[in-house]
Order: structure tokens, then sequence, then C-alpha cells
């Protein structure tokens, strides 16, 4: 099958295009666009959108595309494969309907073959975004690649290839190659099926009968496979021809999988904890669109930090993020939905989860076959109704229905307690002997009584009963009751607040059937603004989200532009990937001010040095380490010794420019360091072209330290083919749009991701 990228030449238009719409409004005039496309994030935002700080302040709307194309009127097949349109896309060819798809994030495929002519013909794509439809940044249009699928009238179905490992160690893999054939002509036809991995072949006869569909099993022995891991990413190309009339290439990867509560997850034999992170879809200033460059660079980010494992909450990934995680080693959880039959906002995925759960758990299965990298499914995310007997059973039907596509994979389902059982917490902490009063004004020991309690077990239990592995999201006082009261339950953190990772790693060090943790989230990104948010005094209970101009959620390891966070270090330390101290200083403007940041916060620490402002006034450095002491020094003069508590120590000392230097002591002696020096004002922009469209900005002075404390005014401007998709900072309350051509650095930072050849001119004002 002929596969041609189908991204270019679109025109995009506002609204919905109808006769209708036509006469009240008049015709909307066509924009140029190159897929992918999103046209939320080229919107202006509004404090009044009706989709608030879920989405940004960026409105959602109703848009369409088309499309012209020559077909020569062959007798063969044509298909249009989808990865990706938000959300209810509705298809239309010559203008005649051809597939309506409502979910947002999974791929389809649309034959288009019966509504073809020769000649010109045109292809029309609907998107409607209700509002408000997701509890986060979504993005509107057709945000991933299409591709024109060609064929002959004898061919390999679209993603016709499946390969299954049914058994595999270092001498041998025994695989299953299952390939769908398509006979669209009147005739019978008899065809040899090949298959060729690694220098060797099987292949077969086939028969396919007139306007026959049919499904073919090759068993396939691979000798002395090289398995896929996390630090051995091996991967094998499969090459499918049908002699003569038809070939396909696909990428897969060999490695098994065990679990239990003796000894947690093991691939390939090798016991493994999954330090996880959350990651959400948008790539921040280019709003939704796939990217395929951004997205290799955040995978391989994450892994440098330490991670080896990520959620893609809370929808099925795309298939670029697979692709790069199999190629660089990161493991996966993907995620089927945020909702069931309850929602959450007015017109999320409850509104068709059950006319359509079975073809989108289909959807993430078909995604997930080849890639050796997903080791995990989950069903849902903070399910509200899963403690419910009647609905419960929804769980039990999606996790049968997976299974019996892929036995080889694990189910598990992403489960806030507290959530589920809302409304009958009251009722709950009067049993388990806990005072609910006590609880709702924060007492930490009456809600871990609760928590830990059977009485809030036992309502789980059904809903954890058909799952491999009990995920807990927000739940640390869960692990140990488990552990307990279901010792034969393997559980996992599917979600946890960044500053519990300590108390939660010790016990996945000490529960074998704890198999991991996943902090939310791994990387910064668009909507549920301001959840991360730093604030200080009082904290106001359940004040969770930023007003208007809040735009990021602010609380990832790595910010909106990819830069790493001081969290993300702490992080590092505590799984024990890192053993050097590593240096933040507080905002000393608010030194002695409480500092009450949301749960998914941090403090406002910063990897900085400069605050001439504040020379002679007092800052409070944090040094973090898993030493059991620190010593911290200024231009050279010890500020003294402190213990660390919980991979942190907390310095009190005076402003003076210079160099900061931390020292680790173990076992009474100096070993690693960490240094901070004060940046001259002497600045410049230094770019870093990382290829592929992507330019890096850093406020650099004469001998290449940053200043985060230098806000530079840059502007940007490409000419020739080279088309600007974004251009910003990771500045969380920016007012900036990631269109403009002039922006402020922030924090020493900004990014430039452009498309297309020709030149990019950077200046500074």
């Amino acid at each position: 099958m002929k596969r041609e990228s189908f991204n270019s030449g679109w025109l995009f238009y506002h609204g919905g295009g109808t006769a209708l719409e036509r006469t009240i409004k008049g015709a909307q005039p066509p924009i140029p666009v190159t897929l992918p496309h999103d046209a939320m994030i080229g919107q202006t935002r509004n404090a009044q959108t009706p989709t608030g700080n879920a989405s940004g302040y960026y409105p959602a709307e109703t848009v369409h595309y088309t499309k012209e194309f020559e077909w020569n009127g062959d007798s063969g097949a044509a298909y249009l494969e989808f990865e990706g349109v938000y959300y209810n896309a509705a298809v239309y060819l010559n203008g005649r309907l051809a597939a309506q798809h409502p979910n947002g994030y999974t791929a389809f495929t649309v034959d288009i073959t019966p509504f073809l002519h020769p000649g010109k013909n045109t292809v029309k794509v609907l998107v409607r975004n209700g509002v408000p439809s997701s509890r986060w940044y979504t993005g509107t249009g057709i945000y991933r690649n299409v591709w024109l699928l060609r064929a002959g009238g004898v061919h390999i179905a679209p993603n016709g290839v499946k390969i299954t490992v049914a058994e595999a160690d270092e001498k041998a893999a025994a695989l299953l190659i299952q390939t769908t054939l398509i006979n669209r002509t009147a005739k019978p036809q008899t065809l040899r099926l090949r298959h060729r991995i690694d220098g060797a072949e099987i292949s077969a006869p086939v028969t396919l009968m007139a306007g026959e569909t049919k499904t073919v099993s090759l068993r396939f022995t691979l000798e002395h496979p090289k398995l896929w891991s996390t630090d051995e990413p091996n991967l094998y190309d499969c090459e499918t021809v049908l002699e003569g009339l038809d070939s396909e290439h696909t990428l897969f990867g060999i490695r098994t999988l065990s679990l239990d509560a003796a000894r947690g997850l093991r691939v390939n034999g090798e016991s493994v904890k999954l330090r996880g992170g959350c990651i959400h879809q948008d790539h921040g200033i280019v709003g939704g669109i796939e990217h395929r460059a951004l997205t290799f660079r955040r995978i391989r980010k994450l892994k440098e930090e330490g991670y080896n494992a990520v959620r893609c909450a809370h929808f099925p990934t795309s298939r670029t993020v697979l692709e790069a995680c199999d190629e660089l080693g990161m493991l996966v959880m993907l995620e089927l939905c945020d909702a069931w039959t309850t929602p959450k906002v007015d017109f999320d995925y409850s509104t068709y989860f059950l006319s359509h759960w079975k073809e989108d758990a289909t959807a993430m299965v078909e995604l997930a076959v080849h890639h050796p990298s997903v080791i995990l499914y989950s069903i849902g995310n903070e399910i509200c109704e899963v403690s419910d007997p009647h609905e419960a059973q929804y769980g039990r039907q999606i996790c049968d229905h997976i299974r019996a596509l892929d036995p080889t994979r694990y189910l598990t389902n992403c489960v806030n307690p507290v959530l589920s059982l809302m409304e009958r917490i009251p009722e709950l902490a009067v049993k388990a002997g806990a005072d609910i009063n006590s609880i709702l004004n924060g007492n930490a020991e009456e809600l871990a009584k609760l928590m830990a309690s059977r009485e809030i077990g036992e309502p789980l239990e059904e809903a954890f009963s058909y799952l491999d592995v009990a995920g807990y999201n927000y739940a640390t006082f869960r692990y140990e009751a488990d552990a307990a009261q279901y010792p034969h339950r393997v559980m996992l953190g599917a979600e946890c607040y960044p500053g519990a990772l300590y108390e939660n790693w010790r016990l996945c060090e000490k529960l074998p059937q704890l198999i991991g943790d996943f902090g939310w989230a791994a990387w910064d990104y668009l909507g549920e603004a301001g959840v991360g948010q730093h604030r200080y005094g009082e904290a106001v209970a359940y004040d969770l989200y930023g007003a208007y101009p809040w735009r990021t959620a602010n609380c990832g390891d790595f910010d909106l532009i990819g830069d790493r966070r001081p969290v993300s270090y702490w992080r590092q330390i505590v799984w024990g990937q890192r053993k050097e101290p590593y240096i933040a200083v507080q905002d000393p403007a608010h030194y002695g001010e409480k500092q009450s940041p949301t749960r998914w916060g941090w403090s406002d620490a910063l990897r900085s040095w400069n605050y001439r402002d504040y020379t002679g006034k007092p800052v409070v450095v944090e040094v973090y380490s898993d030493a059991d002491e620190v010593e911290l020094l200024v231009n050279s003069r010890s500020v003294g010794k402190q213990k660390t508590e919980r991979c942190k120590a907390l310095f009190d000392t005076v402003y003076e420019p210079g160099e900061l230097t931390a020292i680790n002591i173990r076992d009474g002696k100096s070993a690693e360091q960490d240094r901070l020096t004060t940046a001259s004002d002497n600045v410049h922009i230094e770019q870093t072209d990382l290829g592929n469209g992507i330019v890096e900005l850093s406020v650099l002075d004469e001998t290449g330290v940053l200043n985060p404390e230098a806000v530079l005014t840059v502007s940007a401007e490409t000419n020739g083919a080279r088309t600007m998709l974004g251009f910003g900072s990771a500045d969380p309350k920016s007012e900036e749009n990631y269109f403009d051509k002039t922006i402020k650095t922030y924090h020493g930072r900004a990014l430039i991701v452009t498309r297309g050849d020709g030149e990019l001119t950077i200046e500074v004002q």
C-alpha cells in the first residue's frame, strides 16, 4: 500500500460552513494551512471564555477544513487515515458523509473508495469542539497527521499486520503474525504471503475469494532475539509482502512481562520499579500540534532526568509518542478516558461513553500492539462511580474486552478513593472511628486513619478485583493498608503530589507489590491554569485554579518550553539517580512570608543567584541532597552545616553577589559539590538550533552563565517557506500570544518552533 502524506494544501475556516451559516454570517474567508494544525492556539485568549481556566482561557469553536485532490479513477482502493482530530469529527467526500468519529484522541481510517470519482475530488472535515469538552487544554482541529493510502484491488488492510510475542527469552522468540488481506476484485486470487525479519523468512500461499476480507496467521520463530528494555531499546523491522501486489513494514520490539505481589513487576525477568510521570498531549507554545521533534525532545529529557515511565493522561496518546518511547526506552501507561457515565464537565467523554467505549478501547489496543514500551492500559481516571456496584460493571466489561484483544499487557484503573466515595465519606469516617470535622479542618492524622481503614477499602474491592494492578491517585495511606488487608494485590501510585515522592518512594522500596509512582506532572501543560501556582500567606481552602491571565498548570518537573525546574532535581535525588547536591534560591522579595503552594506546586525557589536589589538582605537557600548533612558556602565563607530532611536542607543567609557552593558531607567528609554563580549584566541572546525547526534562546553573560533576572525583548521573523508555529516563554501568566513576533524572555529563556525551509531572523530590541 502506498502511504502519502496528506498534510499540505488544506484550507481552514472558522464555523461549520453550512449553507444556513453562510446565509446568516456570510462566507468565511479561507486560510491556507499545513497540517497538523491547532485552531485554538491561534485564538486570542479571553477572561470570559466559557472554557475558562480549564483551557487556559482559550476559546473553543466549530471549524472546518477542505482540500482538493486528484484521483485517476482506477479500480483500486483509497483510504484516509487521521491520527487525531479534536473533536466530534465528520468527514465528507464530494459533499457526502463518509465517516463520523467523536473521540478527539484515537486514530481512525476512512474508506473513501465508494465516494471517489475520476478527476478532482474534495474532502471536508467538520470539527465541533463542545464548550466545555474537557478539564484541560485540548486544542481544536486536525492536530495530528493525515495520510492518503492508495492500494490495488487486492491489498493488505490499513494497519493490517499484527505481531504478537507469544513467548521469548534470549534463545528464541515465538511470534504470531496476523495479516488482514482484502480482495476487492470480482474473482478469487491465490497469492504468496511472506514475512521477513532480521534475515529470516516465512511464507505461505493464501487464497482470497472474490470480495473477501481474511486474516491470515503465521507463526514465526526468531532465534537469539535482542530483547527490548529501557536500557537497550532494541527494535525489529518486519517486512510483509503480498507477492507482486502489496507490502508493509512493521516496527516492533520483543520483551516479556510478569507481575505478582511477591516480586512486583518484571521486564524480561528483571524487577523494575516505575519512576513515572504524567504527561498531557500539548506542546506548549505550539498548542496541540503533534510535532515529532518536540515529542522526541520531551521523552529524551524525561529519561535524562531519571524517569523510566510515563502515563499518557487522560486519553490514548499519539503514535509518535509511542515511537519515541520505543526508540528511547521509556515504559508507557496508556489511558482510555477521564469519565464514564458521570460527567466532569458538560460535554466531556461521558456524552458518548456508552455508545463508543468499545470502539475507543479497540483503537487504544490497536495503537499499542507493536509498541514494546506499552506495558499498562488504564481503563479510566478518577472515575467517580467505580465504588457503585452497578456502575462498576462497566469496568469489568472494558477489562474483558481489552483482554480478549490483548492478553499480553496489564490493566489498571486510576482510582481516587476520596472522589469515588465522596458522598459516603462522613458515614465511613464514623464507622472507621475518625473525626470527620478534624478531617475537614486538615487533620492529617485523622485523614490517615480514615484512608487506611477497611471502611475505605471494602467499597472498592469489586472495582479492583477485575484489574491486574490497583491504581491509586493521591492515596499514599492505602499502600501499607492494602499490603496487610489484600496481600495478593499489586498496587501502583498512578497519580501523586510532587512533594509526596519522598514517602511514596520509600514505600515503593519497602513493598514489593507497590510497583511505582507517577507524579503529577512530568511536564507543564496548557490549561488547568494555576493548579500548581505559588502563593504566600494562609492558603485558601480548595482554591485550586488561577484567574486570568493564568495560562499553564505550572506543575511540571519541566516547564512549558522544556527547562528543568528545581523540583526535578529533588525528584532525581530521591530516586537515587543523582549524587550531586542541587542549589535553588527562594525569592528574597517574599522572605519571612509563609509559602503556600498548592498541593501540585513547589516552593518559589529558582536556580538563580541574581538578586542585586536585595544585596545585604536575608534570603533562604534550598539545597537538595541525599547526604545526611550539607555545608553551604557564600563566596568561600561557610554559612554552616545543616542536616537534611526529606532530601532537603534550608539555609538562612544574606544575599551578596558571587558564588554559592553546596557540599555533601558523607561520613564526616566532604563529598559531591554544586556551584551557582551570579551572572553579570553584560548579556546577550544565545541561539541553540536543535534542528527540525526548534531554536532555544538563552540570556547569557559574557562567560556563558545564564542570567534569569535579565528580561530581554526579542523579535523573530521568518521568510521563504519557513513559517512560525510558536514563539514564547514558559511564563505561566504571560498575556503574549504564541503567534506574536515579539516576546519577552522569562527566567532567561524562550523557545521558537518553526516549520519548513527558509531563514529565521532573531533580534534583541
